[in-house]
C-alpha cells in the first residue's frame, strides 16, 4: 500500500473538513426551513399553540400554513388575491385537516377563537356542529361566510390587535435611550420608518430605519448578535401601524428616502406598494428578496 506524504494528509483533511461544512450547512438550512413552517406567515404566531384554528391555502405567491381564518382574510386582502385549495383544522380534532369547503363553521360561539373577538370553527359534519352548538352557541355557516366575517372585521381588528401587542410587550415603542444597533441614531426620532425585532433570545433592538434593519439581518453576528431573529415589525407607510415585517410589500428604488438615504417603503396592501411605485418610482418586493443591495441600487 502506498504511503500518504504530508500533502496527502493534508488535502485529505481538508476534503473531510468540506464534508462536514457542507453538512452543517445543510443541517442549518434544513433547521431554518422547518423553523419557518412552525410560525403563522403572517403574524408571527406559534401554529401549534393555535393548533385548533389552523388553515392552509394557497395563492399566486405560495402555500401557507396561518394560525387562523382571521390570517387568511388578511392575507387575501393584503396580495389582492382568493386563496386556493383551503384546509381546515377541526375545533375539536386538530390533529385533522379537512377541505374548508366541505366542513360547517360555527360563528360566534363560546369557544374563543385566534386573532378575532367572534370565532369561526370548523367542524366536520353538520351533526357534530349542531351537537358542539346545542352546548356552546353559535350559528352554522360555509367557509365563505366565515372567511366573508373574517374579511370584515378586519379594518376594527387590527388596531385592537396592534393594542393588543403592545400592551403585551410584543411591540415596545423605541424611547430616546433606544439607539440603532447599525448606525447609533435615535429610532424615536424616525416614527415613520423606525424598526424593531427580537431575537430567539427575547433581547429586543431598535434600528431608525428598514435600510439599517436590513444591514443587520444580512450579518446579525457583525452586531453581536448570537441569537436568531424572531419577530421583526415596522410601520406600515400609509396608516403609521405596525406591521408584521415578513409578510409585507417593499417598495426599493424610490425617490422616497428615509433617514439613511434609500430605504425600503414598507405597506400592509400590495396594491398601495404597487401605487405608489408608479408614483414615485422604484419595484415591489418581498421580505425575502429585500437585501441592502437592493434598497442601495440605483
Amino acid at each position: 500500500m502506498k504511503k500518504l506524504g504530508f500533502y496527502g494528509f493534508t488535502i485529505a483533511g481538508m476534503i473531510v473538513l468540506f464534508i462536514l461544512v457542507g453538512g452543517v450547512a445543510t443541517a442549518q438550512t434544513v433547521q431554518k426551513a422547518e423553523a419557518s413552517k412552525t410560525t403563522c406567515p403572517n403574524c408571527g404566531m406559534v401554529l401549534k399553540e393555535w393548533a385548533h384554528t389552523n388553515h392552509e391555502f394557497s395563492n399566486p405567491e405560495g402555500s401557507f400554513r396561518t394560525c387562523s381564518i382571521h390570517c387568511v382574510a388578511d392575507m387575501s386582502v393584503k396580495s389582492g388575491t382568493q386563496p386556493k385549495d383551503v384546509r381546515a383544522a377541526l375545533h375539536l380534532q386538530p390533529e385533522k385537516m379537512i377541505p374548508a369547503a366541505t366542513a360547517v363553521y360555527v360563528i360566534g360561539s363560546k369557544d374563543p377563537g385566534t386573532m378575532t373577538q367572534v370565532s369561526k370553527l370548523a367542524f366536520e359534519s353538520k351533526e357534530a356542529a349542531e351537537k358542539f352548538m346545542g352546548e356552546k352557541g353559535g350559528k352554522a355557516g360555509g367557509f365563505n361566510d366565515a372567511l366573508a366575517a373574517a374579511t370584515e372585521e378586519l379594518p376594527k381588528a387590527k388596531p385592537m390587535i396592534q393594542t393588543n401587542r403592545k400592551n403585551k410587550g410584543k411591540i415596545v415603542d423605541p424611547v430616546d435611550q433606544d439607539l440603532c444597533v447599525v448606525c447609533n441614531m435615535i429610532p424615536a426620532r424616525y416614527p415613520k420608518f423606525n424598526t424593531q425585532l427580537t431575537m430567539a433570545d427575547k433581547k429586543r433592538l431598535h434600528f431608525c430605519s428598514s435600510q439599517c434593519l436590513f444591514v443587520f439581518m444580512q450579518e446579525p453576528g457583525k452586531y453581536g448578535a448570537a441569537a436568531e431573529v424572531g419577530d421583526v415589525w415596522l410601520h406600515d407607510y400609509v396608516s403609521g401601524r405596525y406591521i408584521f415585517a415578513r409578510n409585507a410589500y417593499y417598495v426599493v428604488g424610490s425617490k422616497v428616502h428615509g433617514p439613511m438615504g434609500p430605504e425600503a417603503i414598507a405597506f400592509d396592501l400590495k396594491s398601495e406598494a404597487t401605487d405608489f411605485a408608479k408614483t414615485n418610482n422604484g419595484q415591489v418586493l418581498k421580505f425575502e428578496k429585500v437585501t441592502p443591495a437592493a434598497i442601495k441600487a440605483k
